[in-house]
């Protein structure tokens, strides 16, 4: 029991005697190294320590050489891969300022072909300015002779005009001429007682128109010798004359022609009715059909419309005036605005016809009664 405390000690390497220091070979650190060294004041056991320093050292070095010869290639290895980079790099740099040059160089003939076309342009503009210019005047002299030529159309229809109303005016005079006188035969009776009575036994209505003389007769040959008359009545010296005057009836010339426009016509009989010389020519289909007639060869009358009123009219005129040289008395406005025409102005037209083609080989107008 009265036993004393055991004592533990423990090694101080700093105290130990020299053949009793402890190997330094198992520490790897240098800083527990360095820690131990500047509290040991033993020279052989410094010597140790600076010994395994120095050793450490080595080691640390050789370690490090053998990792940074170990990662040479690898560093090679980026180096060379910049370095191709950078190649490429200026490769493509000297590429590109190539094709600026070129682009440059190439640009300069796109710019001079643009410059020659703008020159062309100009050229070109140039020429149809004095093209227009010479064209604007000779237009100005052909208006010139337009207006001319228009003042002569525009005196040829006044002529025609003043011809028409000198016609009319002359029908309408001549219906005005056209009186009625009666004559009366009378019977005077005596009666048984002394008486004296009158009877009258007849009574006459005589239409005289122009003069005395006799009305043509109307039979075979009637509507030729009534056109004559008429044609007599117009052209003074080529007429027959009784008398000394022509005998002639506005309502028979009337009959006689319209017998005529039928028997020129009589072809045309499935498509147009000529009745008289108002309704029946309102349409314009039959100035076509009479014109038609005597130069089938114009244009194609199977084609004709009623319904084209106004193509009707001028296709009409048109044609009489340019091959028959019948002047167009009617006008084509007026025509189209009446259904129902004058027939005075429609009766001088068709007479126009007449004069004109009476001596046409294709003139086949049948006498009355045939």
């Amino acid at each position: 029991m009265g036993s004393s405390p055991k004592v533990i000690k423990y090694w101080d390497p700093f105290s130990a005697p020299a053949d009793t220091m402890s190997d330094y070979s198992r520490i790897n650190d240098e800083e527990e190294l360095n820690k131990i060294l500047s509290k040991t004041e033993n020279f052989e056991e410094r010597k140790k320590i600076r010994g395994r320093l120095k050793e450490l050292r080595e080691r640390h070095m050789q370690e490090w050489e053998a990792k940074r010869q170990a990662q040479a290639p690898q560093e090679d290895e980026i180096k060379k891969r910049h370095r191709l980079a950078d190649e490429e790099k200026k490769k493509k740099l000297e590429a590109y300022q190539v094709q600026a040059r070129n682009e440059i160089e190439s640009r300069v003939p796109v710019e001079d072909e643009i410059k020659k076309r703008h020159r062309e342009a100009d050229l070109e503009k140039k020429k149809k300015l004095e093209a227009f210019q010479q064209q604007a005047k000779s237009g100005r002299e052909e208006s010139k002779h337009l207006e001319s030529a228009e003042q002569r159309l525009r005196e040829k229809h006044r002529q025609a005009d003043e011809n028409k109303a000198k016609q009319l005016e002359a029908y309408d005079r001549m219906a005005r001429k056209e009186d009625m006188s009666q004559t009366s035969t009378s019977q005077t009776n005596v009666s048984n007682d002394g008486r004296t009575t009158t009877t009258t036994r007849k009574v006459e209505t005589v239409t005289k128109v122009g003069g005395a003389g006799a009305r043509p007769a109307a039979g075979r040959g009637g509507a030729k010798n009534m056109f004559k008359a008429m044609d007599a009545k117009t052209n003074p010296g080529g007429a027959a004359k009784t008398g000394g005057a022509i005998m002639r009836s506005p309502s028979a010339i009337k009959t006689m022609l319209l017998e005529w426009t039928k028997a020129m016509t009589r072809e045309y009989i499935d498509t147009i009715e000529i009745t008289n010389f108002s309704t029946s020519w309102n349409d314009g289909i039959a100035f076509c059909a009479l014109i038609h007639h005597f130069y089938p060869d114009a244009f194609d009358f199977n084609s004709l419309d009623a319904k084209n009123r106004r193509q009707n009219f001028e296709l009409a005129f048109d044609t009489a005036e340019k091959l028959a040289d019948i002047a167009p008395l009617l006008d084509v406005e007026d025509m189209v605005k009446m259904k129902k025409p004058d027939w005075k102005c429609v009766f001088t037209y068709v007479q126009s016809f007449y004069r004109k083609l009476q001596k046409h080989e294709r003139n086949r107008a049948m006498p009355l009664g045939s």
